[in-house]
């Protein structure tokens, strides 16, 4: 007995071990790690359009060149526009930044009787204005990061179909079908969830941008864009694109109608899709928990920091599909669903 719970002992210490380890070399190796799930990640997206053309048997390469082709149309119209507006914030904002400073120190005198002038000269000590210069600066790092994560998804592209003969060469018959069981249940899901979520996304980005236009709210498009990157992070993403233009609206027209038009306008746009058809897809799909994907939310967000929280969903959706097929850990699977299948 005494053995028994002493084997038991060095069991869950030698886990928490080899968790924290995992930890650290997910943390490490981010640089490595973040390209080849992003690649993963767009390889997923763009499935259903690799499937239609496939369907015309179209050439392997020719639609690897039309992919390419497309991710650089879109991330190419997008980049200027964002660039564009951002140059423009970082010009506007010596003009905003008193008014930012003024309202928000009445603010916190007024109904909290505090004195928050020490603070603000701190900020103004701090160059806001070279801190937004800076992320042209960041941006060719990212530019750095993106040709990788290219790189890794035509390898991707072009090897994948090799899969299921290597795997098939390397286990048994039985094996191998649970295996390409696993991964076309992840497979199916997966695509499905990005495919459909980024179409989401993209609505609440158009819905935001023109919103902001039609309200006259200055940098329309960035807010939009926002709005659509930070629909992949759930919960927090949607606050974030909503408080932003909400707080400039304010600043942009004091004395006016407009700051309040514009909190119930982006406030339902984002009950509509966050309260309707986000969980449809996040929850339902999945069938995962709340409670797991907020757990989620922060973790990943610590080790691989902005990317982890746009990956987190998928990711513990994978990591629930895995263990539901493993007999010893299947209660895991159970416990972090959102209810009972």
């Amino acid at each position: 007995m005494a053995n028994d719970q002493r084997t038991r002992i060095i069991s869950i210490a030698a886990s928490i071990v080899l968790l924290i380890m995992l930890v650290l070399i997910l943390k490490t190796l981010k640089g490595i790690f973040i390209p080849l799930l992003l690649s993963i990640f767009i390889t997923y997206l763009f499935a259903p359009v690799v499937e239609f053309l496939a369907r015309f048997k179209v050439p392997r390469v020719l639609s690897l060149f039309i992919l390419l082709i497309t991710i650089f149309l879109i991330g190419f119209f997008f980049a200027r526009i964002v660039i564009n507006n951002v140059k423009d914030f970082i010009a506007y904002w010596p003009s905003l930044e008193n008014e930012v400073f003024r309202k928000t120190g009445g603010f916190f005198e007024r109904y909290m009787d505090l004195d928050i002038r020490n603070i603000t000269n701190f900020i103004r000590s701090a160059k806001i204005q070279e801190l937004f210069s800076n992320i042209f600066t960041v941006s060719f790092s990212v530019i750095g990061k993106f040709l990788v994560t290219i790189l890794l998804l035509i390898f991707i592209y072009l090897s994948y179909h090799n899969y299921p003969s290597l795997i098939r060469k390397a286990f048994d018959a039985e094996k191998a079908d649970r295996i390409f069981k696993i991964v076309g249940n992840i497979n199916e899901q997966i695509t499905r969830y990005i495919f459909i979520k980024t179409l989401i996304s993209a609505g609440t980005g158009v819905l935001t941008g023109v919103t902001c236009k039609l309200l006259g709210i200055k940098f329309a498009a960035l807010w939009g864009f926002l709005a659509f990157l930070l629909n992949y992070i759930p919960y927090i993403g949607s606050l974030i694109a909503v408080i932003l233009p909400i707080m400039l609206s304010f600043l942009q027209f004091p004395h006016s109608f407009i700051p309040y038009l514009t909190i119930v306008v982006l406030i339902l746009i984002q009950i509509v899709i966050g309260s309707f058809l986000d969980p449809e897809i996040m929850g339902n799909r999945f069938n995962l928990s709340p409670i797991i994907i907020l757990i989620s939310l922060f973790f990943w967000g610590y080790v691989w920091g902005a990317v982890g929280t746009f990956l987190a969903v998928p990711i513990t959706a994978i990591i629930k599909i895995v263990i539901s097929n493993i007999d010893s850990l299947r209660f895991i699977a159970v416990l972090m669903s959102k209810k009972a299948d």
